[in-house]
């Protein structure tokens, strides 16, 4: 299994993370994961920008929810 499937979300999913009113937290979980699979040696400021957007997302988390237009 390639490892950008195993963190595919279908609308289905998608739709009960945002009621449950974890996707932030789901979200920033997940770019973590990805930002630990970069090589250290090569990817300095691809790192330090996914660590940046989880800060983010953890506020986004702790301060906000998401509203259907």
């Amino acid at each position: 299994m390639q490892f950008s499937t195993v963190f595919y979300m279908n609308k289905k999913n998608l739709q009960f993370h945002i009621k449950s009113d974890d996707y932030f937290g789901t979200l920033a979980t997940v770019i973590d994961l990805v930002k630990q699979n970069l090589n250290p040696f090569k990817q300095k400021q691809e790192k330090k920008t996914l660590e940046d957007k989880v800060k983010e997302l953890i506020y986004l988390q702790k301060n906000y929810r998401i509203v259907k237009k």
